[in-house]
């Protein structure tokens, strides 16, 4: 996401600089007016819209009801091996019950790696799906408001925006519309789907 914001700020100097130039006749306060009039910026927080906006607090309870109970109880296990390691301090453990909490803690290891893919492969998907929904916000408010650039304040590219350039809680609002609706879309697909399984029946 990042190199993408930071090829739209590379366009954006690429073409302020021609402006510039081509108002080099006029007066300086003259031109500095006509280039700020063509490009006008926005900058977003994405940090705050994507932790704070409805699509973010849905995808935490999502992963939460999904994996939850699975990361419980390998806790518990871990919890439970290290308790178990405490008593093979004591020298007359035999190796026996050494090798057995070695092959415990394997299979835990083994059963964490597995977790913490599934947990990442699941995140991916919905890291997309809100890239999405940030990306057409960020549109929709930019093109309502007459920007023609939106930049990530968190990049760490922008050193200073005045308050009129702040965007984030339009795109904020704009992203939980937009999450809304397509809700509302899948539940309309779902209830048509039914209905056709009923007349089918």
């Amino acid at each position: 996401m990042r190199t993408i914001l930071l090829s739209a700020v590379a366009v954006c100097l690429f073409a302020v600089g021609p402006v510039v130039k081509a108002f080099a006749a006029d007066d300086k306060t003259g031109a500095e007016e006509k280039v700020a009039q063509i490009a006008k910026i926005g900058v977003v927080d994405m940090q705050a819209v994507a932790t704070k906006s409805a699509p973010a607090e849905a995808a935490k309870k999502q992963m939460d009801s999904k994996f939850g109970k699975e990361r419980t109880a390998l806790e518990k296990q871990g919890e439970a091996l290290k308790k178990k390691a405490e008593t093979l301090k004591n020298p007359k453990i035999s190796e026996e019950k050494k090798l057995e909490f070695i092959r415990a803690k394997q299979d835990l290891d083994q059963k964490t790696r597995n977790f913490v893919r599934k947990v990442e492969q699941e995140e991916v998907k919905l890291r997309q799906d809100m890239v999405t929904l940030v990306f057409q916000a960020a549109y929709e408010v930019a093109r309502a408001r007459g920007f023609n650039f939106v930049v990530d304040i968190t990049a760490g590219g922008v050193l200073y925006a005045d308050q009129s350039m702040d965007l984030t809680d339009a795109v904020l609002t704009e992203v939980n519309k937009l999450y809304k609706a397509k809700g509302n879309k899948k539940d309309e697909a779902k209830e048509t789907k039914g209905d056709k399984k009923s007349k089918d029946e």
